[in-house]
């Protein structure tokens, strides 16, 4: 559920180009997933963009740790094209759907009113860098 939270909020902030979360009715798989699931999962990607965009935002994030694992109880914050994919070529990374602006997020137990606060602060520092 707190996942679903954070997907609704970060599909609707402006600096987010996309989301991929199976819970939002616009993700492509939501039909069969609704059917074979009884919930939606704690995992979920945002698109920014950029590398640069990706890096400023998860050095501002406070409560998200920045790992590689995504399987703790604490919400996880990873950037696949520098860390689980880095090892691939760009040309593989596209094709499998990694882009530079990626990162994949797992929900922790935290609350999700207090995730989002963190999610947005990060998101609003990066709004005021793309700004400048």
């Amino acid at each position: 559920e707190s996942a679903e939270d954070v997907a609704a909020y970060l599909n609707t902030h402006k600096s987010v180009s996309k989301v991929y979360y199976p819970g939002l009715k616009t993700h492509a798989g939501h039909d069969i997933a609704r059917r074979q699931q009884k919930g939606f999962g704690a995992m979920l990607s945002l698109d920014l963009g950029n590398q640069a965009a990706a890096q400023h935002f998860v050095e501002h994030l406070t409560l998200f740790a920045f790992a590689e694992s995504l399987g703790g109880y604490e919400s996880l914050a990873a950037h696949p094209a520098t860390m689980t994919h880095a090892s691939m070529d760009k040309e593989a990374q596209e094709k499998a759907g990694i882009t530079e602006g990626l990162i994949r997020l797992s929900i922790g137990l935290e609350s999700p009113e207090d995730l989002i606060r963190d999610l947005e602060q990060a998101l609003n520092r990066l709004s005021v860098q793309t700004a400048a």
